[in-house]
């Protein structure tokens, strides 16, 4: 059985120098000092152990290795009622880790030239644009590193988008920033935000399963997300939209935020108003996807041949905003970076019953997805975490 590293002496460590001399191993693995590897035979044998005693009822994950899935392995069930196993084919919901996959797809926009990066949103897309103070400042390079002063969410529906600060001067994590530049691509395309992240990743990947939306078979493929002993996922209005689209007539790519806006207002009271946590399709959340799919999508990421110039690979890895010593954002991915060079990059995802976790390393061509379906599903991402990189991972120290 593996020996892991007390908690108290982790936090004891220190950082820099004294970090490479605690964790020698990792230099051994790949001839790259913070390559990720599959967790050995060690581990997994203990992994039920660890679920049972976390109440987890199951979980997915995979590696890449030199810019290629190299390993997947998937354990419990996707419904604690049903006992339904967990596979290959299982739907994950992916929670805020479907921000990088939009993400990337609008640094490729970006370098087609078709939006800039420093432009201010509001030049692209007036209506329901941030307002208040410092609002005309917001750009897209804002919105992608965190750094934009818009709220996660707003709850309030008579509440306005409005910054807290001036955008680029510090961290705020916004899932809603992210919803509006959606809205923004979505016009700057002409194409509803499903059907471009689609035909601009998704196809051109094989990422075969994965959607922001709804699938025919997704319901027989979901895995329900578990607090406490219940199971639990509610589908009914992205099925209700799904289907609606389905019966309309009318392809995928005319569906942007108005028309489903529209569609989803048919039946209320006149004056209903939704808010963006309320919509789907939405890039900061909605994204359903399997192993093998997220693992292609970060092997793509952190291959040499992925069609990133050397600009934009250097601004992924390049923190913009700043958490702490140890973590920030950059263009669109988080940053460790404390004792580690180069930096890993990092997202995690929790919709309440699912917590999910990714590390990558660009130069080792390296990376690990952790999706799990239970509450308590964080403590066993870091323990993988652990054995795939030899290493205590900040980054579960914060969120």
């Amino acid at each position: 059985m593996m020996t892991l590293m007390p908690r108290r002496e982790f936090l004891q460590a220190g950082a820099g120098a004294a970090w490479a001399i605690a964790h020698p191993a990792r230099a051994t693995w790949s001839g790259t000092v913070n390559a990720i590897r599959p967790p050995g035979r060690e581990f997994l044998a203990t992994l039920p152990h660890l679920m049972e005693l976390a109440k987890l009822p199951g979980l997915g994950m995979g590696v890449v290795e030199g810019g290629k899935m190299a390993w997947q392995h998937h354990s419990g069930v996707a419904n604690a009622t049903t006992n339904a196993p967990i596979t290959a084919e299982s739907l994950f919901p992916a929670a805020s880790m479907g921000k990088q996959v939009f993400a990337y797809g609008v640094i490729l926009l970006a370098q087609q030239g078709k939006l800039d990066l420093d432009t201010p949103l509001k030049e692209y897309l007036a209506d329901g644009a941030p307002t208040g103070r410092w609002s005309e400042k917001i750009t897209a390079r804002h919105v992608l590193s965190h750094s934009s002063g818009l709220p996660n969410w707003r709850w309030d529906k008579d509440q306005e988008l409005t910054p807290a600060f001036e955008p680029g001067t510090k961290f705020r994590y916004s899932g809603e920033g992210f919803y509006f530049l959606q809205r923004c691509v979505e016009h700057i395309t002409a194409i509803g935000g499903e059907q471009w992240i689609q035909d601009r990743i998704m196809k051109p990947l094989g990422m075969k399963s994965s959607t922001y939306l709804w699938s025919a078979d997704a319901d027989a493929r979901i895995v329900a997300g578990h607090q406490g002993d219940e199971p639990s996922y509610n589908t009914e209005f992205v099925k209700k939209l799904f289907l609606m689209i389905e019966a309309s007539g009318n392809p995928l790519v005319a569906w942007r935020h108005e028309e489903i806006v529209a569609a989803m207002l048919k039946d209320k009271p006149p004056g209903t108003k939704l808010l963006p946590n309320e919509i789907s399709p939405n890039v900061a959340f909605s994204l359903l996807t399997t192993v093998a799919d997220y693992s292609t999508f970060l092997a793509h990421m952190v291959s040499q041949r992925n069609d990133l110039t050397p600009e934009m690979r250097a601004a992924i890895r390049k923190p913009i905003s700043r958490i702490n010593s140890a973590l920030g954002w950059a263009l669109g991915f988080g940053i460790e970076q404390e004792g580690v060079q180069p930096p890993y990059l990092w997202q995690w995802g929790d919709n309440g019953g699912w917590k999910n976790f990714f590390l990558a390393q660009p130069e080792s061509q390296s990376a690990i997805v952790v999706f799990t379906n239970g509450e308590n599903g964080m403590h066993i991402a870091e323990r993988v975490l652990r054995a795939a990189t030899g290493d205590e991972q900040v980054a579960f120290l914060w969120i």
